[in-house]
């Protein structure tokens, strides 16, 4: 079995990959929001007990007013915790933008240049061992290849 060597072992039997990475940010997006319906669960479920527990003919102002300020607290907590996750996931596509726009986009820019020179510069350096190098080494491959065809047609 031939060993695809154009991308090296980061752990013992783990490859670096973009495929790896973008899901491991759905997982993360998925988990956020899954968190979230969690919470917003619990906090409708409170607030349904409350609403639940009251009898608007024998209340008392004092329990109405114990009432009232369980709900704007129990509201108020899932605001600063919405507020909280949409920070958090700011953060997220932030910081998945900048290494989406390093790791993916200027690759290809770079391989785009290559291509429209036609192979005449040399390969740009790609750092990463990802399907981009791969797509690197392939081009590489095929320009090397195209320049010996005619050396070989010449030969004949």
């Amino acid at each position: 079995m031939k060993r695809n060597s154009i991308f090296r072992d980061e752990l013992p039997g783990e490859k670096k990959s973009i495929i790896n990475l973008l899901m491991t940010g759905y997982i993360i997006a998925i988990s956020c929001l899954g968190y979230a319906a969690f919470f917003f669960y619990i906090h409708l479920g409170q607030i349904e007990r409350i609403v639940g527990t009251m009898d608007t003919e024998t209340l008392t102002p004092e329990q109405i007013e114990l009432l009232k300020n369980r709900i704007i607290r129990s509201a108020k907590q899932s605001k600063s915790e919405m507020v909280g996750i949409a920070i958090i996931g700011t953060l997220v596509c932030i910081i998945g933008g900048f290494y989406t726009v390093g790791m993916i986009i200027k690759p290809l820019r770079k391989l785009v240049r290559f291509a429209e020179a036609q192979g005449t510069t040399e390969l740009p350096a790609i750092k990463s061992n990802t399907e981009i190098k791969q797509l690197a080494t392939a081009v590489n491959q095929l320009t090397e290849n195209l320049k010996q065809t005619p050396r070989a047609e010449k030969e004949q």
